[in-house]
C-alpha cells in the first residue's frame, strides 16, 4: 500500500515538473516575443521620427520652392519693368534735353523784352508775358523731373545749410500768392549733395501746392537725433486718398492731369542715394525725410 502512494506521489511530481518546464518554457517564449516586438516597435517609431523629418524637410522644400517661384515671378516682373524704364528713360532724355533749348530761348528772349520796353509794355501784355514765362517754368520743372529721374549721376557732398537749400529751391518755383511757406526757425549743417536735397524740396513743395490747388500752408520743419537728420514738410491740403498711398512713390503713377508721375519717385532716388529713408502719413499730410548727418563711404 505504501508502494502504491509513492508511485502515485513520484508520478504526480515529475507531472509538476513537466508543467513547470513547460510554463518556462512559455514564459521564454513569450519573453522572447516580447523582445522581439519591442524591437519592432522601437523599429518603427524610428522610421515614424524619421519620416516626421521627411514630412517636415518636404514641407519647407515646398515653401522655398513656392518663395523661389515668386521671387522669379516678381524678378521676372521687375527686369520687365527696368527694360521699359530704361528705353523710356534713354527717349525721355533725349526729347527733354532738345526741348530745353527753346524753351531757355523763350525765356530769355521774354526777359530781354521786358527790360528793353518796360515803359512801352501795356498791362496786359504784361501779364500775358507772365503767363508765358510762368507755362515756360512749369515746362521747364517737368523737364527737370524727367532729367533727374533717368539720369544716374553720382553724389557730390559737402557741408551745407539746409536752410539755405530751402530757400533756394522755394526761389526756384513759382508760389501762389495764397500759398504761405512757413520756413523753420532753426538751421541744421547736413553732408549732401545740395542740388539734388533742392530737387527734393521742391518736388515735395510744389506737390503740396498742386495738392492745395494753389491755397493753404505749407509747414517745414528740421530736427536732428543722435546722427539722424529729420526733415518734415507738411502742408494743409485734403489729404492723399487712402487706396493710392502706397503708390505715390512708383514711376509714372500720378493723378494729376499735367503730371509727369516722376516727382516723387525721384525724390526716394535721391534720398535712398543718401543712404536715407522717405515716408507719408495722412490727414494732415506729412512728408518726412531721414537721412544720416554723416555719409558712411
Amino acid at each position: 500500500m505504501k508502494e502504491t502512494i509513492n508511485i502515485e506521489q513520484d508520478i504526480s511530481y515529475v507531472s509538476l515538473l513537466d508543467k513547470v518546464k513547460k510554463l518556462e518554457l512559455e514564459k521564454r517564449t513569450l519573453e522572447q516575443e516580447n523582445n522581439s516586438q519591442y524591437k519592432t516597435i522601437v523599429s518603427l517609431e524610428r522610421k515614424m521620427t524619421k519620416l516626421d523629418e521627411i514630412t517636415q524637410q518636404r514641407d519647407w522644400l515646398l515653401d522655398t520652392l513656392t518663395k523661389k517661384i515668386s521671387d522669379l515671378s516678381r524678378f521676372q516682373t521687375d527686369l520687365f519693368r527696368a527694360e521699359r524704364f530704361a528705353t523710356i528713360g534713354e527717349m525721355s532724355a533725349r526729347l527733354a534735353h532738345e526741348m530745353r533749348n527753346p524753351l531757355a530761348i523763350i525765356k530769355n528772349t521774354i526777359e530781354v523784352v521786358k527790360l528793353k520796353h518796360s515803359s512801352e509794355i501795356s498791362n496786359d501784355l504784361m501779364n500775358m508775358f507772365r503767363a508765358i514765362d510762368n507755362a515756360s517754368s512749369r515746362i521747364v520743372f517737368q523737364l527737370d523731373a524727367v532729367l533727374n529721374f533717368v539720369r544716374s549721376s553720382p553724389l557730390e557732398c559737402d557741408e551745407y545749410s539746409l536752410s539755405k537749400i530751402l530757400d533756394s529751391a522755394i526761389d526756384k518755383i513759382v508760389v501762389p500768392e495764397e500759398i504761405r511757406i512757413h520756413r523753420p526757425q532753426n538751421d541744421i549743417q547736413l553732408f549732401c549733395d545740395m542740388e539734388k536735397i533742392e530737387a527734393v524740396f521742391t518736388n515735395i513743395l510744389m506737390n503740396a501746392i498742386q495738392a492745395m490747388k494753389n491755397s493753404g500752408e505749407i509747414t517745414v520743419r528740421f530736427s536732428q537725433n543722435d546722427n539722424v537728420v529729420t526733415i518734415e514738410v507738411e502742408d494743409s491740403g485734403p489729404g492723399i486718398q487712402e487706396n493710392i498711398i502706397d503708390q505715390i512713390f512708383e514711376p509714372l503713377f500720378t493723378t494729376k492731369s499735367q503730371g509727369t508721375g516722376l516727382g516723387l519717385p525721384t525724390v526716394k532716388a535721391i534720398i535712398q542715394q543718401h543712404y536715407g529713408s522717405i515716408q507719408v502719413t495722412n490727414k494732415p499730410t506729412v512728408f518726412s525725410i531721414f537721412i544720416p548727418s554723416k555719409l558712411e563711404s
